[in-house]
């Protein structure tokens, strides 16, 4: 990618989307730290850049970022393993029974949650320091199978990877007529999103690289042949709640969730315990008026989409 001009003390402005890799409808958003934001009018999606390196990137990625030790993972545990059924509820709903492709599944709690009324593959990226070993650990882009399945899921994963859309053309082709994809992410459109600028949470670069809007995603699964089913937010009060009380530690750059997992001490969490409470009823508003930060994207490979 081509560089122009400074701005606002950043480095420069980039001159093509990551996405589409046209330059006319790009625009510079905010800097936070040593990463610049833009967003493309074109493709409807945020992007970070500059990007890191593979294994620079890894460095990122601490210890205890997929499995969080003691007490603080107990806790944490509980409530992803409580709010998170949803996620068994939606997949359920469509689907009995069949074979299940979830790709960057960390510890593969979701495989573990359906029980064995289904199969499930559970693939993750090579440099990841997760334990559980009936995780494989590829390139998803790279990777080959003989295997087809009947949904594949993406629960907030695709905003991980700089190719998302190279992502759902793969495992497109590794769906089954009549299956169904699952996308759930972070809306970069959300109110707040808009409210918290660059101390919006969810942003966690370079960690994540894609910032999804309905649209963009809309403009996605179309691209890819998908049918879409659903699509609208999602009350998903583990990453709202959390994430509403992150984006206000971020205006005093105070890194929550990386300090806690660090450090594994529960004091700052009690600190926290009166805002908590109220936090929880501004989350329970936002998903009512249908403006929660998480989005949901139901999409269903139809016959009539199939190649002869």
């Amino acid at each position: 990618m081509n560089f122009k001009k400074n701005i606002t003390g950043n480095k420069s402005k980039i001159a093509q989307c990551s996405f589409c890799h046209k330059a006319k409808n790009v625009k510079f958003i905010f800097a936070d730290r040593k990463f610049n934001f833009f967003f493309c009018f074109t493709c409807h999606m945020g992007f970070t850049y500059p990007y890191p390196k593979p294994k620079e990137l890894e460095k990122y990625y601490h210890e205890n970022y997929w499995v969080t030790p003691g007490l603080l993972g107990f806790f944490r545990k509980y409530v992803f393993d409580f709010f998170q059924t949803r996620r068994k509820r939606w997949v359920m709903h469509y689907l009995s029974k069949g074979k299940i492709l979830d790709v960057g599944a960390g510890e593969a709690k979701f495989a573990k949650s359906l029980g064995n009324r289904y199969q499930v593959t559970s693939l993750d990226v090579p440099s990841s320091k997760i334990i559980n070993k009936s995780v494989l650990k590829v390139n998803f882009l790279k990777w080959q199978t003989s295997n087809r399945f009947d949904a594949i899921v993406f629960w907030e994963s695709l905003e991980h990877t700089p190719k998302p859309e190279q992502y759902l053309q793969k495992a497109y082709k590794l769906l089954k007529k009549d299956g169904f994809m699952f996308i759930e992410y972070p809306r970069f459109d959300s109110f707040e999103s808009r409210f918290f600028n660059k101390y919006w949470f969810h942003l966690d670069p370079p960690r994540h690289y894609s910032y999804i809007t309905e649209k963009g995603l809309e403009l996605l699964v179309s691209r890819t042949g998908l049918l879409r089913v659903f699509h609208g937010s999602v009350a998903a009060f583990e990453y709202a709640i959390w994430g509403f009380i992150g984006s206000t530690l971020n205006i005093i750059n105070l890194r929550i969730t990386d300090i806690l997992k660090q450090n594994r001490s529960l004091i700052l969490l009690f600190l926290l315990i009166p805002f908590f409470i109220m936090v929880v009823f501004i989350e329970i508003f936002f998903a009512i008026i249908g403006q929660s930060p998480i989005g949901l994207m139901i999409a269903k490979k139809e016959s009539k989409n199939l190649a002869p």
